[in-house]
């Protein structure tokens, strides 16, 4: 007699392969899913562009190395480039990069260089070579290239082209920052951006604070540039005042990747806290060169606050500094959470409330969270996954149960049936 508890068994398996659904999509790897990268609004075109480790590259963003030679190529009049580590190469994507700016100042542009006082000054203990020096020697006897150096500490990545078009972002000029960091940044094309940077660009070039807006007013409320107060104008928000302000308005999410986290001001730790205290969902990735903090370890005791170490191996890092808020509002620039960038070194980056970029970054923080490269830092007590296995388990049981119950009930009709038909053989009913 063909079995009828095939329903029963279709239904178990329905209910496992579901909930094993739902263990993948809370455990998978970072997904990328296809997405806008830029957008225009208020003649103002803004691109992500990054750097992905092994296997994270997303094919809807430009990685930075193909951005920055673009730049370099297209710029007919000036080239005004700051940059915290810079380094010679005999080949790979820097000296692609190189190679173009002495093209273009062979074409007549106008190019000027703006580095680290310490990073120019560097000597290798070992060779007692100065090679970051040697490099801008090389750049300064270009009658077209002219390099400084900031009498003050600065941490800043920016590109300005014919002030049309920009870099702002977290990658240096290294192999790492071109092909295996996670770095992230933005292009602009647009007036209203690009005269604000040189401006910042201006302040620190003279040593001059004094360098006003060249179009009055800040024009746009959906975008602002921001830098820490170290040769920079005074029209400009500060990087610190800017993030602190960002997290304290999560309603719902903050999702930040920055290479160091040491908690140090407390203004920040201060407000992720805040935010995980009124219910937001606070998610952090830090480069696990800086897993050491204290302050890690302090804040996964909240447990709205998870985060997590990403170990890219070799001399590759988490190296993006990027804070996304409710998939609506964004920060990219420079600056990492310590002491120094927010309050002792130049750092520059920009501010937007855009929920198409936003998003954007939301998937490629997605990428790196669920990445085979990060690590909890304090894992929730696996109570996903656990949860997951107790869904599973209480499922089957249940369906089970099920089974059992019906096929007794059907064993006892089938008695009273026999006994019926028995009785009605002999005339008893």
């Amino acid at each position: 007699m063909k079995s009828k508890a095939w329903p029963y068994l279709v239904a178990i398996g329905a209910i496992v392969v579901v909930c094993s659904a739902v263990a993948v999509f809370l455990v998978r790897d970072g997904q990328q899913l296809p997405f806008q990268s830029s957008i225009t609004r208020d003649s103002i075109t803004i691109e992500i562009v990054e750097t992905a480790p092994a296997g994270l590259d997303n094919p809807n963003i430009r990685n930075t190395p193909d951005v920055w030679r673009e730049l370099a190529e297209n710029a007919t009049q000036s080239m005004d480039i700051e940059i915290y580590t810079i380094y010679r190469y005999s080949y790979g994507p820097i000296y692609d990069f190189h190679q173009a700016i002495y093209k273009a100042a062979a074409r007549g542009v106008r190019v000027r260089m703006l580095i680290d006082n310490e990073i120019f000054q560097y000597t290798d203990p070992e060779t007692g070579q100065q090679p970051t020096r040697e490099l801008m020697d090389e750049f300064d006897a270009n009658e077209n290239i002219e390099v400084r150096q900031l009498s003050e500490p600065m941490h800043s990545k920016v590109i300005i082209v014919d002030n049309k078009m920009a870099y702002v972002g977290s990658a240096n000029q290294s192999t790492t920052a071109m092909d295996s960091n996670r770095e992230v940044g933005l292009v602009i094309h647009g007036d209203v951006v690009t005269m604000g940077l040189e401006a910042i660009f201006e302040a620190g070039w003279s040593e001059n604070e004094n360098q006003p807006y060249a179009m009055g007013l800040w024009p746009v409320d959906w975008l602002r540039l921001v830098a820490t107060p170290i040769k920079t104008p005074n029209w400009v928000p500060t990087t610190e005042e800017t993030i602190v302000s960002l997290i304290n308005s999560a309603q719902k999410t903050v999702h930040a990747f920055v290479y160091v986290f040491s908690g140090s001001p407390y203004t920040l730790s201060s407000a992720v806290e805040d935010a995980a205290n009124r219910g937001v969902n606070v998610q952090i990735i830090v480069d696990v060169g800086y897993r050491d903090y204290g302050v890690l370890d302090m804040l996964t005791e909240n447990p709205n606050i998870q985060i997590k170490t990403v170990d890219l191996g070799g001399y590759s890092a988490e190296h993006a500094k990027t804070v996304i808020v409710d998939g609506q509002k964004a920060y990219v620039g420079s600056a990492n959470w310590t002491q120094m960038s927010m309050r002792e070194r130049r750092e520059i980056g920009i501010v937007f409330e855009d929920q198409t970029l936003a998003s954007a970054l939301e998937t490629v923080f997605g990428t790196d969270w669920g990445s085979r490269y990060a690590i909890w830092v304090k894992e929730p007590g696996s109570f996903m996954i656990f949860y997951v296995a107790i869904v599973v388990v209480v499922g089957v049981a249940i369906a089970v149960t099920i089974v059992l119950l019906r096929r007794g009930a059907r064993k006892k009709f089938k008695k009273i049936l026999r006994a019926e038909f028995w009785a009605s053989g002999r005339g008893e009913t």
